[in-house]
């Protein structure tokens, strides 16, 4: 089915229904988008009938889409209702939104004046989104007891790295809707960083003063040598080959990130410090004060996650977003609890009595002065763990976002680009970056045409940084608690849970292994830890893989004259072809070794070719394996041609220092032979055999010449012979011979 699209707007002229069946009713043009829409779906449910398989599988498969987080969210497709005719479903689709279009008209176009104010109110409901969240994430990142004097200020910082972000992006990305912030996939490396940076700070004599200016330094340089990195990254055009890290082990370590915000949201909306497992024995104790905090944050966790996923609506987060901690103060004025006896129960955070300004912040960096610079070469490996991750989830943000482009996405240019915000927010006292792809393609999906959106973004986070006022006095604990405990909650659930339609089983066992491993080993260690259990697996599987196919009774393109053809057919089921394949490393080494021979055995043949044309290299094991296998043969008797191993240099080499080429004595002694190709191979083997057979080559007197045979002429076949033969000619392609006349090794009577 296809539509032509019309030349009248408005009317429906010209749309014309080309269906191959009787079934599907023809008409040139409607009255309305209705009576169009409507015909239209009674030719799909016709063709959706036509098109039924036997069939159908009822189960829903997931497709998943990427957020900020780097997560997948919930499955949203189910199986294709056309079965086997993907085609006619794909232009049913494209029909009915040419038919709708047809009918309507074009959309019409928004004025510039328009599109701005459009974009400015997505921009404010973005940025409504990303305040509360810019605060947790501080949160997060200085959450030692220690720093809570400061977060206040700190939290600032954070809103001047994400205005410094979006300016970035709004004014350099292709995409006009783009929303680039601070992002969650770096959280726990800069945490980690500035509780290490910290530690060292104190414990080498330092103050506070001098070590939290360390830290600020540290995080700084590591987000700025992160934009450096990415940006090569895209200037080399390797985005492509950041995608080779294992996609368990990055899964493992955003579920760990999951894992991470879930308890920090415990933390902040209870006050509890919760570090390893055995710190949630805490809650197991009888404090109603303590429960209660703890029901409010799990309450307005599933609050968010329960609108985020059932209400459909633009308006709904933000909304709830803001009425809550409205809602919140106007209960306790309802209850007659006194804002102080709040803030004293940590159900209010107690507001700073000098809210400092934007650039007062930097005061903090305590004027450069005493900076413990000998901690920062200990954060290398956290830093180079840290670019990882920031390639890598910005690929995939890339990745997703460009699900929902009509036009392709310049990966490496736009890597350059978050290369660029990263370096800059590092220069501005900043932390580490990028697409928010939720966002951009909720904007996206809105029809946001303007970078109004963008811009608003940038001017409310920027004006919040200026702003002499203590953000956090008007944010209760539960409410930062229950919005990090949602993102906890939701990274685990699509990382730990909707990602196992996603991979393999093994996958899936390793993808728990490292969010294990990150767990109990740390997130260096346990990355590590990961990247060697994939290569571990990859070995085992890759080793476990068939590294060779047996053929029966492959023949050359040799010309043959009938009394050589007759007794070669007579005998093809001697005569073996080991087609080896692919890289034959250490993990292959049993198979070519113990399981061949016994392979060989079993097939009883005399004759064996080692046919190297699709083998890609070899290592020092394999070589000494088939060395192995070589002598074996040689002692049982088994004639063995070597096929393209000198094709390549380092075959070659390996094959021959490892003794697993014939010597010159096994050629002169003609129990082996090297050969360029296959074919020459098959042809050595085939004179062995004849000259065994004892059948003379054309044009001299063949055995037994001084009598003759049964056809009664000197050296012609009989009749029965010229009949065998001709019908194993026929016989050779049939069912379990390959089209050149091999046989599948599987089972030589079948063959």
């Amino acid at each position: 089915a296809a539509a032509a699209p019309c030349h009248e707007q408005g009317t429906g002229e010209g749309v014309v229904l080309r269906g191959g069946s009787a079934a599907l009713e023809r008409k040139s043009s409607y009255t309305s988008a209705e009576e169009a829409v409507s015909a239209f779906s009674h030719k799909n449910a016709v063709l959706h009938q036509l098109c039924k398989p036997a069939h159908v599988n009822g189960e829903p498969g997931p497709t998943f889409s990427r957020d900020g987080s780097g997560a997948f969210p919930s499955p949203i497709m189910s199986p294709h209702p056309y079965g086997d005719c993907p085609d006619v479903a794909q232009r049913l689709s494209e029909a009915s939104a040419i038919v709708k279009v047809c009918a309507e008209g074009p959309p019409k176009e928004r004025s510039a004046a328009a599109s701005a104010l459009h974009g400015a109110l997505f921009g404010t409901i973005n940025f409504i989104v990303c305040v509360p969240t810019l605060v947790s994430y501080a949160a997060i990142v200085f959450r030692l007891k220690v720093f809570a004097p400061d977060l206040p200020a700190l939290t600032k910082l954070f809103f001047l790295s994400s205005s410094v972000h979006q300016l970035v992006f709004t004014v350099c990305s292709s995409l006009p809707f783009a929303v680039g912030q601070v992002q969650d996939v770096g959280l726990i490396f800069l945490s980690q960083i500035s509780t290490n940076v910290y530690k060292k700070a104190t414990d080498a004599g330092y103050t506070y003063e001098e070590a939290l200016a360390t830290v600020l330094i540290a995080c700084a340089l590591a987000t700025a040598v992160t934009g450096i990195m990415v940006w090569l990254v895209g200037r080399l055009r390797l985005s492509g080959y950041v995608q080779l890290l294992p996609l368990p082990v990055v899964g493992g370590y955003l579920g760990y990130i999951g894992y991470f915000c879930l308890a920090a949201g415990a933390s902040l909306g209870t006050g509890l410090t919760i570090e390893g497992f055995e710190t949630w024995l805490q809650f197991f104790v009888l404090d109603g004060e303590l429960w209660c905090k703890l029901a409010l944050t799990i309450s307005f966790a599933l609050v968010l996650f329960y609108v985020a996923y059932r209400v459909d609506h633009v308006a709904a987060l933000p909304v709830v977003l803001v009425a809550a901690p409205v809602l919140f103060f106007a209960a306790l004025a309802a209850a007659g609890v006194p804002l102080e006896d709040a803030r004293a129960h940590g159900l209010v955070p107690v507001p700073s009595p000098d809210p400092a300004a934007g650039w007062a912040c930097f005061r903090l960096y305590h004027h450069f002065r005493n900076i413990a610079w000998h901690v920062l070469p200990s954060q290398i490996p956290t830093v180079i763990g840290l670019v990882c991750v920031v390639c890598f989830g910005s690929v995939l943000d890339i990745a997703a976002i460009q699900t929902g482009q009509t036009t392709p996405l310049d990966f490496d240019g736009e890597l350059r680009m978050i290369g660029v915000s990263n370096t800059l927010s590092g220069m501005c006292a900043g932390f580490t970056g990028s697409y928010i792809f939720s966002q951009t393609i909720f904007s996206q999906r809105q029809g946001v045409v303007s970078k109004m959106n963008g811009y608003i973004v940038f001017l409310g986070e920027f004006a919040l940084f200026l702003m002499p006022v203590d953000v956090l006095q008007f944010f209760p604990g539960f409410y930062i608690g229950g919005i990090m405990a949602f993102f906890g909650f939701d990274i685990m659930l699509d990382w730990l849970g909707h990602s196992r339609q996603k991979v393999s089983v093994s996958e899936y066992g390793l993808l728990l292994a490292t969010f294990l491993f990150v767990m109990f080993l740390g997130v260096i260690s346990g990355c590590a830890a990961g990247v060697a259990a994939s290569a571990a697996i990859f070995i085992v599987v890759y080793g476990t893989t068939p590294a060779f196919d047996i053929r029966i009774g492959c023949a050359s393109t040799a010309m043959r004259s009938f009394d050589e053809r007759a007794a070669l057919q007579k005998r093809r089921a001697e005569l073996a072809v080991v087609e080896l394949r692919g890289y034959l490393f250490f993990g292959a080494a049993l198979q070519l070794s113990d399981r061949l021979l016994a392979d060989i055995r079993r097939l009883r043949v005399q004759w064996v070719v080692l046919d190297f044309t699709h083998v890609a290299g070899v290592d020092s094991t394999s070589a000494r394996a088939l060395s192995k296998l070589m002598s074996v043969l040689r002692v049982e008797g088994v004639r063995l041609a070597i096929a393209a191993a000198e094709a390549k240099a380092h075959v070659q080499r390996l094959l021959s220092e490892n003794g697993a080429l014939p010597t010159s004595e096994d050629i002169q002694a003609r129990i082996a032979d090297t050969s360029d190709n296959l074919d020459a191979a098959l042809a050595w083997c085939e004179r062995d055999l004849l000259r065994e057979a004892d059948v003379a080559p054309p044009g001299s007197p063949g055995p037994g010449s001084g009598g003759r045979d049964e056809g009664g002429g000197r050296g012609r076949p009989s009749w029965r012979q010229r009949l065998v033969a001709l019908l194993g000619e026929f016989v050779a392609p049939l069912p379990g011979a390959t089209p050149g006349g091999c046989a599948a090794g599987g089972n030589v009577e079948e063959a």
